[in-house]
């Protein structure tokens, strides 16, 4: 069973020094990166209202499995998003 978000919802993302998710904010609750199984780039529709994100499909200490992003805005570079919660 696969939960999914289709516009995210939002989460607070703590960084390593290479931009890598290292732990994450959902739900007022804490969840620390165990591993990182996948990253992906999207940069689609510049022509009409470009959407670029930053994925990373990982693992938590506490055993989900998520999908989370970051949404660059031209405004604010630090929007991120859970899209996908694994069972």
């Amino acid at each position: 069973m696969t939960r999914l978000w289709p516009n995210g919802e939002h989460i607070h993302v703590t960084l390593d020094e290479r931009a890598i998710p290292q732990a994450f904010v959902w739900r007022e609750r804490r969840h620390v990166v165990q591993d990182l199984a996948d990253r992906w780039q999207v940069d689609v529709d510049w022509w009409r209202g470009r959407v670029r994100r930053d994925y990373f499909k990982l693992t938590t200490r506490g055993g989900l499995l998520v999908i989370i992003y970051h949404q660059y805005h031209p405004s604010t570079d630090d929007s991120w998003y859970l899209q996908r919660l694994y069972d």
